[in-house]
């Protein structure tokens, strides 16, 4: 397990929560720091809920991690969750599992530029899942 300090962590990286995970939770995109130790994060879904989250492709993720390490998430049915989510340091401990490429972060960015940060509780909410 590679776990990753939330100070570390930089645009593009792919999370697991470990704390988040033990149920059903989902891989977080790391976007930036927010009230330190929180985040701002987006999250990857393999379902298109609703007809609204938006499709990315095999160019938006790396193989490997820069010492050459395979990736554990990569493109596979990978769906944005259209959210910029406030994520919680409690969420974590946090393992890196993957990175977006270059493609992946300008992607993330451009689709969720006009999004006000939530909770996920409060997306919820509006969407109404």
């Amino acid at each position: 397990m590679n776990l990753v300090e939330l100070e570390e962590c930089k645009a593009g990286f792919i999370l697991k929560g470990i704390i988040n995970h033990r149920s059903r939770g989902h891989f977080i995109i790391f976007l930036e720091h927010y009230y330190f130790p929180d985040f701002i994060g987006a999250m990857i879904s393999t379902k298109n809920t609703g007809n609204q989250n938006i499709l990315m492709s095999e160019g938006h993720f790396e193989e490997t991690f820069e010492d050459g390490t395979v990736c554990k998430v990569k493109f596979k049915d990978s769906y944005l969750v259209p959210a910029k989510l406030h994520k919680f340091f409690d969420m974590g401990p946090f393992e890196l599992c993957g990175v977006l490429t270059n493609d992946g972060i300008r992607f993330i960015t451009k689709n969720l530029e006009n999004f006000k940060v939530e909770s996920w509780a409060n997306y919820l909410e509006k969407e109404k899942f």
